[in-house]
C-alpha cells in the first residue's frame, strides 16, 4: 500500500472515499468534517445516512453522493470523547480499513482536516500504523489467495496548503513501524517447521545486509563450548538446530559509546518438553517467539527510522521438545555467569534461555538492557490478554516503558521484584530453582532473570505473554501474531537517553 501526501483544492480530490471522523453523540462535528461539508460537499450534510451514524467506537457509516469529484464519505467513530486515547484511535483506523478493503476501495482520500478537534500527539503516525495493520492478513499458506488482500493500494492524505515539512516525516516512520509489525506478525504466524531457528537467523542475516548491521549467529556447538548451559538444556531433545543471533546497529557518530541491549526470547515451538503441556495449551505455541519476533521487526523499523543510540540484540532461539536426549525434571545444569540451577520444570525454557543471553550481553557493556518474552501464562492471569507486565532494577527504566508504551497504545503495568520472592528460588542441590510456587509465578520468573543481569546495569524485563498473540479475529486486527513490542521499542529508543542511564 502507497501513502502519500497530495496538495490541491479540495474541490479537485478524488478518491473511492474520502475519511472523516467523529464522536459519539457530539452535538457538533469536528471543525475539518464541518467546514469541508460547509464549502466542498452540501450534499453530504443532507444526506440520512448522516443522521443514521452513531459514532460508537469502530462503527462506520459510507455517505454517497454525486455532483463531486469525492463520490463517498466513510465517516468513522471515535466513540466517546471522554474516554478517547491512542488505543481508540489505533482500533477506530483499522476497523475504518477492513471495511475499505470489504468494500474494495482501491484509492483511499483522509483531508488532512479530518485530523482537527483529535487531541493526539503523531495522529499522523498513528492513523498510518493503524491502517497497516487494519489491512494485515497471512494466508501464506493457503491454496486459494484472498483478492482483496492488496485493497486498498493507495492512501492519499489532501491539503489545501502545502504541509509542515514534519508530516512527510511522520508518515515514513508510521510506514517503517507499520511494517516493521507486519514483519514481526508474519514470523509468528508462519509454521514452526518454516520459522525455525535457522530460519530466523536467516531473516535476520538478510536484515542486515539490507541495512548495514552487523551480524553474528551462534551455531550448537559454539552455545555449547561457550558454557551456556542453562541455554542448552532446552534444545536437547530438538532435531532442530538451535541459533543465538545477534545484531549491532550503531550510527557512525556513536561507535565506541555503550550500546541498548535487547534480548528476545525464541522458542520456535513449545511443547514444554518432558514437562508436557496439555491439549489446549500446545497449539498455539509458535507464537511463543513472539519476544525474538519483536525484536526483529524493531530493526526492521529502525533500518528505516535510524535512531541516534548504539543498539545491539540477541536473539536465543531453539525449540523445546520432549525427547531420549530431553532434559529431565530434577537436572542441574551449569549458565553461563557460573550459576548453577535446578531444572524442575522443563516448561519454565524461556528464562534458560534468556539468563544466559543476560549474562552474555556483559561483553558488549550495555548501557542499558531490555528483555521481552512470552514468558508465563500467570501473566495472562494477572493482566488478561491486552496487557503485559515490566518488571526492572530501575525505576527510570520503568517508567521509560510504561510511558513510550502509554504514547503508543501498548499498555504495560509493573509487578514487583522485592527480595522477598528470592526465597521462592532456593534450591537445596543447586544456586537456584528455574521456577518457584505456582503463586507469584510471574515474579518469580522476573526474579529468576534479575539474578543474571550484568551487575549495575539498568534492566527491565518485559512479559508479552497476553498482548502477543490475538486469539481471534477483532476489530484491532486478524487474528495471530500481534506485533505487540515493536512500538514501544522504536518509541523508547528515540526517548532514552544512555548517558542518563
Amino acid at each position: 500500500m502507497e501513502f502519500n501526501i497530495v496538495t490541491e483544492s479540495a474541490s479537485a480530490w478524488s478518491a473511492d472515499a474520502v475519511i472523516f471522523f467523529a464522536f459519539k453523540d457530539s452535538e457538533e462535528h469536528l471543525s475539518g468534517f464541518s467546514s469541508w461539508m460547509a464549502s466542498d460537499a452540501d450534499w453530504v450534510a443532507v444526506s440520512p445516512a448522516l443522521s443514521d451514524f452513531s459514532g460508537e467506537l469502530g462503527s462506520s457509516t459510507v455517505i454517497y453522493g454525486s455532483g463531486s469529484s469525492v463520490q463517498r464519505v466513510l465517516l468513522v467513530g471515535l466513540g466517546e470523547e471522554k474516554e478517547f486515547g491512542v488505543d481508540k484511535f489505533l482500533q477506530a483506523v483499522s476497523g475504518a480499513f477492513q471495511r475499505c478493503r470489504e468494500l474494495k476501495f482501491r484509492t483511499v482520500g483522509v483531508p488532512l482536516a479530518a485530523f482537527e478537534g483529535i487531541a493526539l500527539e503523531d495522529k499522523l503516525e498513528h492513523f498510518v500504523v493503524a491502517a497497516i495493520e487494519g489491512l494485515y492478513s497471512f494466508d501464506e499458506f493457503k491454496s486459494k489467495k484472498d483478492e482483496k488482500k492488496e485493497l486498498p493500494e493507495a492512501v492519499r492524505f489532501l491539503s489545501e496548503d502545502e504541509p509542515p515539512a514534519h508530516l512527510a516525516e511522520m508518515l515514513a516512520k508510521g510506514q517503517a513501524v507499520g511494517l516493521g509489525m507486519g514483519y514481526a506478525r508474519d514470523l509468528v504466524n508462519l509454521p514452526p517447521n518454516v520459522a525455525t531457528p535457522v530460519y530466523l537467523a536467516d531473516e535476520a542475516k538478510k536484515m542486515a545486509k539490507k541495512f548495514g548491521f552487523k551480524f553474528k549467529v551462534m551455531k550448537r556447538k559454539e552455545i555449547i563450548d561457550k558454557g551456556m548451559g542453562a541455554y542448552a538444556s532446552v534444545f536437547r531433545g530438538s532435531n532442530d538446530e538451535p541459533r543465538m543471533i545477534i545484531l549491532e546497529y550503531c550510527p557512525k557518530d556513536r561507535e565506541g559509546e555503550k550500546p541498548l541491549v535487547l534480548v528476545g526470547k525464541g522458542v520456535t515451538f513449545d511443547t514444554g518438553g518432558i514437562s508436557l503441556k496439555p491439549t489446549g495449551f500446545i497449539e498455539d505455541m509458535k507464537c511463543d517467539m513472539a519476544g525474538a519476533a519483536a525484536i526483529l521487526g524493531f530493526f526492521q523499523a529502525i533500518g528505516e527510522i535510524k535512531p541516534d543510540l548504539p543498539i545491539v540484540g540477541i536473539l536465543p532461539c531453539a525449540d523445546n521438545m520432549p525427547d531420549a536426549n530431553s532434559t529431565r525434571p530434577g537436572e542441574v545444569v551449569t549458565s553461563f555467569s557460573g550459576k548453577t540451577i535446578e531444572i524442575l520444570n522443563t516448561d519454565a525454557e524461556g528464562r534458560l534461555l534468556l539468563c544466559d543471553a543476560l549474562a552474555f550481553s556483559a561483553q558488549y557493556e550495555p548501557a542499558a538492557i531490555i528483555d521481552i518474552a512470552t514468558l508465563t501464562g500467570g501473566c495472562i492471569v494477572a493482566f488478561g490478554w491486552n496487557v503485559a507486565a515490566v518488571m526492572d532494577n530501575s525505576p527510570l527504566m520503568q517508567d521509560l516503558v510504561m510511558e513510550s508504551g502509554k504514547r503508543v497504545g501498548e499498555r504495560f503495568w509493573p509487578m514487583p521484584l522485592w527480595d522477598i520472592y528470592k526465597e521462592e528460588l532456593k534450591s537445596e542441590v543447586a544456586d537456584l530453582k528455574n521456577v518457584g510456587s505456582r503463586e507469584g509465578m510471574t515474579i518469580h520468573a522476573g526474579m529468576f532473570l534479575k539474578e543474571f543481569v550484568p551487575e549495575d546495569t539498568p534492566w527491565a524485563h518485559l512479559d508479552i505473554a497476553g498482548p502477543a498473540w490475538r486469539k481471534k479475529k477483532s476489530p484491532a486486527g486478524a487474528a495471530g501474531g500481534t506485533g505487540f513490542g515493536v512500538r514501544t521499542l522504536v518509541e523508547l529508543a528515540e526517548r532514552i537517553d544512555l548517558e542518563d542511564m
